[in-house]
């Protein structure tokens, strides 16, 4: 939400409550002061819920057009009464400037009866603040929300690891407060009151930074120490978000930014296997992709409270024209009119659409369905259904241009040129996949669910087609002399 958005629904939720104190019920329980962005907007929502003046018998005595002149009264006599208990800073020209802003917040409400809904972008807006417009903040804020409230340690362990987070010491951090149990340690829980068990634990989460970093050997030097504590101590501080209690809706904001960031870099490891002549690796990476992209998906599930993953997939959008391979498809076909016995050896992985023109990919498909219904490759009728089939256009083949590569034919070469054609089809696919994967996990408005749909249909496809690559490298069996 923009700054000025943000503002204008800070303004709108005080000037609807001032405008009619009743609708503080249906904001009270779940927007706080510390939602509010400005300083003044944070004070005066404090004065009318925390301090009750929303209800306070002047404001219920008055007709409902005074009101809001009643109640901006009282909540100024708060303010000042305030100002003096904590030692404010306060120009006599600022307290008109507040009495001028009092005085305009109802006026500016069309209807007071959006209350809520100007609560619920005063909180969106808080939450945007908390984690960052990015998520940059996140792993700060999901440490602070578990230091402010430490029963929330339960409702983030089995699905956000340390290893989610991409800065080392809030990693750190975050396996002893809940992987390593410290948040429920009898410590903290025996002391009732948030303020001191908040204390003890960023206490003991410092001790444990230090019995760590000298028996696992982590080599910080002392002078590091003290940044460590200051940056403990502003997690319970500066840091502290306005909702602890969202604590895992903030710990889906770190799993987001973690899967969008796991999944970009499996892409770009299968990315690295096409730099092999053939991507003979290929077939395992994505293999291993399509595991993690299971894990992914089973954390995503129990973060969001669905304890079952649901194994969706986005199919891939038809894939980009590849380049020609003319010589070799020419090759192949030919080696397949002057020897057609070599088709038993290719025919099960050697594939239509493996070939770049469509009317070679006709031909090919010709000779298959000549085999399947009993007879043998003729290339007279080859020649003959090409001509058949019409005059020659870009995707087909003219009858003169298949005599043409019957006649520049080699026998026994099919199968190192099938497996040529295999594996450029191959590479293109997998290389189309990891395409997609990099620009849905590139995408910062994309769901979880979607960029794990998406990297999972186009790996499946990609798979599917990298199991041909094994069947392609046997060798072809030896001919037989006999006879």
């Amino acid at each position: 939400m923009s700054t000025p958005a943000a503002a204008y629904a800070e303004s709108a939720l005080l000037g609807a409550l001032l405008q009619d104190p009743r609708r503080a019920v249906e904001v009270r329980d779940w927007v706080r002061a510390e939602d509010f962005a400005d300083p003044w907007n944070r004070e005066i929502y404090r004065a009318l819920i925390d301090h009750g003046l929303y209800s306070h018998p002047e404001v219920l005595a008055q007709p409902a057009q005074l009101r809001p002149w009643q109640l901006g009264w009282l909540v100024i006599q708060q303010l000042h009464h305030a100002a003096l208990a904590q030692g404010w800073q306060v120009r006599p020209e600022d307290w008109m400037q507040v009495a001028g802003h009092l005085t305009n917040l109802p006026q500016q409400v069309p209807n007071a009866a959006h209350a809520a809904d100007y609560g619920r972008a005063v909180a969106q807006a808080s939450m945007e603040r908390t984690v960052g417009a990015f998520g940059e903040f996140a792993e700060q804020a999901v440490l602070a929300a578990v230091l402010a409230r430490p029963e929330e340690a339960e409702r983030l362990r089995g699905w956000l690891h340390a290893e989610d987070f991409t800065d080392p010491w809030m990693g750190q951090m975050y396996r002893i407060l809940v992987e390593d149990g410290l948040a429920t340690h009898p410590a903290v829980t025996v002391h009732h009151s948030s303020p001191d068990q908040q204390r003890v634990l960023a206490e003991m989460l410092y001790q444990e930074l230090q019995r760590k970093a000298v028996w696992q050997g982590w080599g910080i030097s002392q002078a590091a120490w003290p940044q460590v504590a200051a940056q403990v101590r502003d997690l319970i501080g500066v840091h502290r978000p306005a909702h602890p209690e969202l604590a895992a809706q903030i710990g889906q904001r770190v799993l987001r930014s973690s899967i969008q960031r796991q999944v970009a870099e499996a892409g770009a490891r299968i990315e690295r296997t096409l730099a092999w002549p053939g991507a003979p690796s290929a077939a395992m990476e994505i293999g291993e992709t399509l595991t993690l992209l299971r894990e992914l998906e089973d954390h995503w599930e129990r973060a969001v409270g669905r304890f079952e993953g649901v194994g969706g997939s986005i199919a891939p959008d038809r894939a980009a024209q590849r380049p020609e391979m003319a010589f070799t498809e020419d090759a192949v076909l030919g080696s397949l009119m002057r020897d057609p016995g070599q088709l038993a050896h290719v025919r099960h992985w050697l594939r239509p659409e493996d070939f770049t023109h469509p009317g070679r990919a006709e031909v090919y498909t010709a000779m298959v369905e000549a085999v399947d219904a009993g007879g043998t490759i003729d290339p007279v009728l080859l020649v003959w259904d090409a001509h058949r089939r019409g005059p020659h256009t870009a995707q087909k083949l003219s009858s003169d241009a298949v005599w043409a590569i019957y006649q520049a034919g080699r026998p026994g070469v099919v199968q190192g040129g099938a497996r040529a054609l295999v594996e450029a089809s191959i590479v293109h696919h997998v290389r189309s996949a990891t395409s997609a994967i990099a620009r849905a996990a590139g995408d910062p408005t994309a769901a979880p669910g979607h960029v794990i749909a998406t990297a999972r249909g186009h790996l499946q496809q990609a798979s599917a087609q990298a199991t041909r690559l094994s069947q392609a490298r046997r060798p072809a069996p030896a001919p037989s002399w006999a006879g």
